[in-house]
């Protein structure tokens, strides 16, 4: 049975608003962990940083593409490609991997946004997005999302990346963006498909975050349910 792995970019410091780069271009996998072969692992495509671990290309896709006028600092460099590797065993999650980044990739923080929300790296000549999935100091969806303020419109896509309605009003936007950065983000847990929708929050500079909601128990990406009222506003823009 193939199974699917969250492993792990590398340290970012953030000390006063600065950041600290660790340079471990040159540093290899330790030979002290178990290696096996991909063949045994579907890889997500993922990077660690600071004990946060960011997710490329588990969603739908909405928004523009990253360009370069988008990267702010370098904060990290890849220590380890784990693309051809599968680490097994306890104390396996290291800052300083990553699953389909070449070591060495410079990782940079995106403008706009706090670096504990979006991180960027390039691949095959192309930038690729990165946004927290697992924040281990994330109490609040505040702490995980760096949305306040950004969203211009909310798209309600189906299962098949379909729009099939919006919120557009920037009072209610603000409003439904308010609900949703003040609540308990909790960890995410198994939950159904059915009633799933995908919302597509359309930010100010044209890129998007796309998170999957479950109509039915009001679960954003699997997590604690969301207020009644952001549920109801997600319904009503539905009918």
């Amino acid at each position: 049975m193939r199974r699917s792995i969250v492993l792990t970019v590398t340290a970012l410091v953030l000390l006063s608003g600065c950041s600290v780069v660790r340079d471990v271009s040159a540093a290899r996998c330790p030979s002290s962990r178990k290696l096996l072969p991909q063949g045994a692992a579907d890889y997500i495509d993922f990077v660690r940083v600071g004990g946060i671990t960011y997710h490329a290309g588990i969603r739908p896709a909405a928004g523009r593409a990253l360009r370069d006028s988008d990267l702010g600092a370098q904060v990290a460099v890849v220590r380890c490609k784990l693309a051809d590797h599968i680490i097994e065993g306890p104390g396996t999650r290291l800052d300083g991997d990553a699953a389909y980044l070449d070591t060495g990739t410079p990782v940079y923080a995106v403008k706009g946004y706090r670096p504990t929300f979006r991180l960027a790296a390039r691949r095959d000549g192309k930038l690729v997005l990165f946004e927290a999935a697992d924040n281990p100091r994330a109490r609040t969806w505040a702490d995980l999302l760096d949305l306040g303020g950004k969203v211009s419109w909310i798209g309600v896509n189906d299962g098949n990346n379909r729009q099939v309605a919006a919120i557009k009003d920037r009072k209610q936007v603000a409003r439904l963006v308010d609900l949703l950065l003040g609540s308990p983000a909790g960890k995410p847990t198994a939950c159904a498909d059915g009633g799933n929708v995908f919302l597509a929050f359309h930010l100010d500079d044209a890129t998007a975050t796309v998170l999957s909601y479950n109509l039915h128990f009001r679960r954003l990406d699997c997590r604690d349910p969301l207020p009644k009222p952001f549920s109801a506003a997600i319904r009503a823009a539905l009918r």
